[in-house]
């Protein structure tokens, strides 16, 4: 059996400074989280770490608040 689009699941990580958080991306159960304050994420930190299809993402807040992305 080939596996679908659909029934593949991506994994995306968050590293927070200290243990990382893993979340299993696909079809959207009840119990899952779509939308975050940022304070949920960064903590008093200023800067996550974002694990994607083997890329690794920094988002940071600047000095202005504003979030950014980077690869």
């Amino acid at each position: 059996m080939t596996p679908t689009a659909n029934s593949q699941k991506r994994r995306l990580s968050l590293s927070i400074s200290g243990p990382s958080r893993t979340v299993l991306a696909g079809a959207p159960s009840r119990e899952a989280k779509t939308d975050f304050d940022s304070r949920e994420l960064f903590g008093r930190g200023r800067q996550i770490h974002i694990h994607h299809n083997d890329e690794t993402y920094r988002l940071s807040i600047t000095k202005q608040g504003k979030l950014i992305l980077t690869k």
